[in-house]
């Protein structure tokens, strides 16, 4: 009898041990994915160069409306930063717990987004315009919220939200066109060294 209850203890808290390791670890089977390395891409023309914290809201917006934020579950984000004389790009990536706290994040920040459109015009004297889109593309699914200030000092800047599994990653850009199609890369490149 006393064998049996031992048994049977040993099961319960061996099951209950697996459970906390798959909701506080990462879920990949072979571990935490390793953010440094992917993040660190070479950019033909940019330098490296160290990101300002990551920005906690998205966007900001109309006096009254709330602004997008980044999910307080994020905690410390793994960086990585480029810059030329015209553009800069700034990445920002956290492994969450498991696939569904990624998705759930995302979903938040999609829901909220569409506030950014409501955003003033820019207090350097320009026109300001905001759109906000769905984004998809080399695994990765999320918004992307862009900024264009036309006036003396024309300026384009995208703010781009995205995940793939359980990493979440967001990315900050500013340029030309041409810069920006660079976010599309730099998200591909991730990806490979990701999977």
């Amino acid at each position: 009898m006393r064998t049996a209850v031992g048994w049977a203890t040993a099961a319960v808290v061996g099951v209950l041990t697996a459970c906390a390791w798959t909701v506080a670890g990462s879920a990949s089977p072979g571990g935490p994915p390793d953010l440094e390395a992917a993040l660190s891409v070479q950019f033909p023309g940019l330098r490296p160069v160290d990101p300002p914290p990551p920005p906690w809201q998205l966007c900001t917006t109309a006096p009254g409306t709330r602004a997008p934020r980044l999910d307080p579950a994020l905690e410390e984000a793994v960086t990585s930063g480029y810059a030329s004389d015209e553009a800069t790009l700034y990445a920002y990536a956290w492994a969450t717990s498991a696939p569904m706290v990624a998705e759930a994040i995302l979903g938040q920040a999609e829901m909220e987004a569409p506030d950014c459109a409501s955003a003033p015009p820019s207090p350097g004297g320009g026109a300001g315009a905001w759109t906000v889109d769905g984004w998809s593309g080399s695994g990765w699914t999320g918004v992307t919220i862009r900024t264009v200030v036309s006036g003396p000092d024309p300026a384009i800047g995208e703010t781009r939200l995205v995940r793939a599994e359980e990493v979440v990653v967001l990315v900050i850009a500013a340029g030309d066109e041409a810069d920006l199609r660079r976010v599309d890369d730099y998200l591909a490149a991730v990806a490979d060294r990701l999977g």
